[in-house]
């Protein structure tokens, strides 16, 4: 009984300093080729907010992103969504090449501007595959302004650290690329774990002293 009295008040101190640990935080990394130079192609790797992403193309030009987007640009007159830089088609200009995006940490969310080179299609897509088995797909609208397809690609899923994006079109543009880091798990203060180290000894000591009392009653009464 004793015994089980001393698990539970170790057991209480435990749950304390959890609940006063260290709160985990998922944090937010932003990729808009701002600062690469314009002409740099794949692979390449940027670096905001703790979180470095590598782009690559795993298709048939991997040091010109396969055509597909292995090259910084700045054609913001051509597309309604590119803002300033963004990433485009490479020099090698290889069509259907897919993009490879792998990060150092795993990730739980993206989404990002894209534009599809498939002059007034609606229904051409942007699809895209995570390395923990997320999917999925998006076409463009059309703004009569522009001749390019454009959307905005999201996706939410289980932990990943890398994404392929692949499409029909000749190739694609993107733009402002927002990713969420997953969250890790409450780390205990360092003080808190001396707390805790400390509790352990002084929860079995008072064990002791009272076993000791209670044999030394024994005695007396015997």
């Amino acid at each position: 009984m004793k015994l089980s009295s001393l698990g539970a008040g170790i057991a209480a101190v435990a749950a304390t300093l959890l609940a006063i640990a260290s709160p985990a935080h998922a944090s937010v990394a932003t990729f808009d080729f701002e600062n690469q130079n314009i002409g740099t192609e794949t692979p390449f790797s940027l670096t905001n907010n703790g979180v470095t992403a590598t782009f690559a193309s795993t298709g048939d030009d991997p040091s010109g992103f396969g055509g597909a987007f292995g090259i910084v640009a700045n054609f913001g007159s051509t597309y309604k969504r590119m803002s300033g830089d963004f990433l485009s088609v490479g020099s090698a200009r290889i069509s259907n090449d897919p993009l490879t995006i792998t990060f150092s940490q795993a990730i739980t969310s993206f989404s990002f501007d894209f534009a599809l080179d498939d002059p007034g299609s609606t229904t051409t897509t942007l699809a895209f595959t995570t390395d923990a088995g997320g999917s999925g797909a998006q076409s463009g609208s059309l703004d009569p302004n522009f001749r390019y397809p454009e959307g905005l690609l999201s996706f939410s899923g289980s932990p990943f650290t890398s994404i392929t994006f692949s499409s029909a079109a000749f190739d694609f543009q993107m733009d402002n690329l927002q990713v969420t880091t997953a969250a890790a798990a409450a780390v205990p203060e360092p003080a808190s774990l001396l707390l805790l180290g400390a509790c352990v000894p002084a929860f079995a000591l008072s064990r002791r002293r009272n076993r000791s009392t209670g044999r030394n009653a024994n005695a007396l009464n015997a």
